[in-house]
């Protein structure tokens, strides 16, 4: 209790910023003094080992160069043999202050970063949603750098733009390069899933991925529906588990680590249908990308990660019932939506699953849709995202 009022102390009053500003100022000036392993790399990301900074540190690992690759994680896992720090301990602070690189999904140590570091953000996804200085009620803005020591990565000039304005960043220090973690889309992943399920795919004609943006639970949003009835108010369990049944479907859901607690009881109730969790994925030291690419057809509502799925021009859903409501309470970076979203967009369960069997019976329904915002928003569109940003960084 004590500790959180220190906190919102420091990051709500005007005094208590002007502290943080100054406490941070004394740090880079250590940082700065303190001398670099030229060869060190710090490695972060949210949940630990995942997205765009384990996809770049699984190439540069086999890639075998003669780098000390280490990672500040949130809990300390025994079973991978990689050298790894808790955040904010004493150890991991001083292996970061040692580091000449920062490879991070979530801009994390950005403040005090010292100008003879190297800070490579890799972020977590292109936007789609408003968020930091685009978003006029987010108290939480984004830190940036134009640094020349600072990269920021973008897939296409137009999410360049984007990222440019959420950053309040110079686009001309806005890289494009692609995702790391979308390199491993143009792989087979099928070994990845049976693996991590412990199913056979030969049991099924189809594999549906469900991938909602975060939602929280119902108290925490005024009421706002969570998404494990795809936010359909008439959603009908039984009548979509015979549906799924009927049709030789694997459904796989996998929401963010706050929801799945709600979500769980819901999907054990329904045939076909597996939730994914991020506990199951650190066991098997996978993430999402690992087996996105087995997916047939995505669902979601808003979120970005359907940019990624283009990459396989297969089909997207998108269910969402409150667009009105969602877009006056937090608003897009690329309007209008109806042109960004290349799929059917649905707002009941009946249409739901209409549009469910138009997809499944015809890969190509909305292809030429999918092509238009695909070449808008991944300029490239091979598995060299990684090698990109190695040359760009390492100079490899």
């Amino acid at each position: 209790m004590i500790i959180k009022k220190i906190v919102d102390f420091l990051e709500n009053s005007e005094t208590g910023i002007k502290f943080l500003s100054f406490l941070r100022s004394i740090v880079k000036l250590i940082n700065f003094l303190i001398p670099k392993k030229d060869n060190q790399i710090m490695f972060e990301s949210i949940p630990d080992f995942s997205d765009n900074s384990k996809a770049l540190y699984d190439y540069m690992r086999c890639m075998g160069r003669k780098y000390e690759m280490i990672w500040a994680v949130n809990e300390i896992n025994d079973k991978f043999d990689i050298p790894q720090y808790k955040k904010l301990s004493l150890r991991q602070i001083w292996e970061f202050l040692r580091s000449k690189y920062m490879v991070t999904s979530h801009g994390y140590h950005l403040p005090i970063k010292a100008k003879n570091q190297v800070f490579v953000n890799l972020w977590h996804g292109m936007p789609l949603k408003a968020l930091s200085h685009v978003r006029k009620d987010d108290n939480f803005l984004l830190d940036s750098s134009n640094d020349k020591n600072y990269y920021l990565i973008a897939t296409s000039s137009v999410m360049r733009n984007a990222l440019a304005a959420c950053f309040n960043q110079d686009p001309r220090r806005i890289v494009i390069t692609g995702q790391p973690r979308n390199d491993k889309l143009f792989k087979n992943s099928n070994k990845n899933l049976e693996k991590l399920l412990n199913v056979s795919l030969n049991d099924y004609s189809k594999i549906i991925l469900f991938l909602p943006t975060f939602r929280k639970s119902i108290e925490e949003t005024n009421g706002e529906l969570i998404s494990h009835n795809f936010n359909l108010a008439d959603f009908n369990r039984e009548v979509f588990s015979q549906f799924l049944q009927d049709n030789q479907i694997l459904f796989i859901a996998k929401f963010h680590p706050f929801e799945e607690s709600i979500a769980k009881p819901y999907f054990k109730k329904m045939d076909n249908t597996i939730l994914i969790t991020n506990e199951m994925l650190q066991k098997n030291f996978m993430d999402l990308y690992d087996i996105l690419s087995c997916a047939d057809i995505l669902i979601t509502d808003y979120s970005s990660v359907y940019f990624d799925f283009l990459l396989l021009d297969k089909p997207i859903i998108f269910v969402v019932p409150d667009l009105d409501e969602y877009r006056k309470r937090r608003g897009f970076v690329l309007e209008p939506f109806e042109f960004w979203t290349p799929g059917p967009k649905v707002k009941n369960f009946e249409e739901f699953l209409k549009e469910l069997e138009k997809c499944i019976k015809n890969p190509e329904y909305y292809s030429k849709e999918r092509k238009t915002i695909n070449n808008l928003v991944n300029y490239y569109k091979d598995d060299k995202s990684s090698e990109r940003i190695y040359k760009l960084v390492f100079k490899g």
